[in-house]
C-alpha cells in the first residue's frame, strides 16, 4: 500500500466485513432485549445496517472496486474475502455475555453495552474512511460515508438515551429488590423459629400438667408448669418482636 487510496479501500473492505457480521449478530440482540423500547431501536438499526451495507456497494463501486473479482486489490490486500477481526472480536465478547445469567434489566443493560461498543467501533472506521476521502478529494464517497457516520452517531445517542433514562435504573432497582427478598427470606424463617419453639414449649408445660396430684400439690397447683409455659410464651413473643424489629430497621 503505498497510496491513501489504497488505505481507504482497505477501510471499506473492513467496514464491509463488519456490516456483514453485524447484520447476523442484530436479530440475536433483538431476541434477547427484553425492553421493548431497546427491541425497538435495535430493529430500527438492522434495518440502517442493511442500506449501509448497500451504501458500502455504492461506495466501492464509485471507486472502480470490484469486490468479488480476486487479484484487483494492490499487493494482494484485496484479494478474495477479508474479514474483519476486530468486529469479530466484539461481536463474539457480547454474544458470551448475553448468555451469562442476568435479570432480564441487566441483561438489557448488558446488551446496550455490547451494541455500543459496535458503534463505537464503527464510528472511528466510518470516521477515518471519510477523512482519508476528503483529503483524496473524492467527494462522492466522502458524502456517502457522512451519512452513514451520522447514522452510527445517532443509533449511539439512542442508546445512551435509553440507558441513562430507562434500563440501567432498572437494573439497579432489580438489584436492591434482589439483595430485599435474601434478607426478607432470613427474617420470616426467623420467625418461624421462634413460633416453632414457642409451640414446643406449650407441649411440654401440658405434658408436665399432665403428671400425678402429688407433683401439683408440691408445686402449689402446677404453677411451676404454667410458669414455664408462660415464659416460653413471653420467649417465643419476644423473639417475634424482635423480627419485626429488625424487619423495620431493615428496611429503613
Amino acid at each position: 500500500m503505498n497510496q491513501l487510496r489504497d488505505l481507504l479501500k482497505h477501510e471499506l473492505k473492513d467496514l464491509y466485513s463488519a456490516e456483514e457480521q453485524i447484520l447476523e449478530a442484530l436479530p440475536k440482540m433483538i431476541e434477547k432485549a427484553n425492553n421493548k423500547e431497546l427491541k425497538q431501536a435495535l430493529k430500527q438499526h438492522l434495518q440502517v445496517t442493511e442500506r449501509q451495507k448497500d451504501r458500502l456497494d455504492d461506495v466501492l463501486e464509485a471507486l472502480n472496486e470490484e469486490r468479488e473479482e480476486e487479484g484487483k486489490g494492490v499487493l494482494g490486500l484485496f484479494k478474495g474475502e477479508q474479514k474483519c477481526l476486530a468486529m469479530k472480536g466484539i461481536l463474539e465478547e457480547g454474544e458470551k455475555l448475553m448468555k451469562e445469567d442476568m435479570s432480564p434489566e441487566v441483561s438489557d443493560a448488558a446488551i446496550i453495552a455490547a451494541a455500543q461498543k459496535v458503534e463505537h467501533y464503527e464510528i472511528t472506521s466510518y470516521g477515518t474512511a471519510r477523512a482519508y476521502a476528503q483529503e483524496l478529494s473524492l467527494n462522492e464517497v466522502e458524502n456517502m460515508l457522512k451519512k452513514t457516520l451520522d447514522e452510527e452517531y445517532e443509533a449511539d445517542d439512542v442508546l445512551t438515551e435509553l440507558a441513562e433514562s430507562r434500563i440501567n435504573e432498572k437494573a439497579i432497582h432489580e438489584s436492591g429488590s434482589s439483595r430485599q427478598r435474601g434478607r426478607s427470606g432470613s427474617r420470616r424463617t426467623g420467625s418461624e423459629r421462634s413460633a416453632r419453639s414457642s409451640i414446643g414449649s406449650k407441649a411440654k408445660a401440658s405434658a408436665s400438667r399432665s403428671n400425678g396430684s402429688s407433683g401439683r400439690s408440691r408445686n402449689g397447683g402446677g404453677s411451676p408448669s404454667r410458669s414455664a409455659s408462660t415464659g416460653s410464651k413471653r420467649k417465643g413473643s419476644s423473639g417475634r418482636g424482635n423480627s419485626s424489629s429488625r424487619n423495620r430497621s431493615s428496611s429503613r
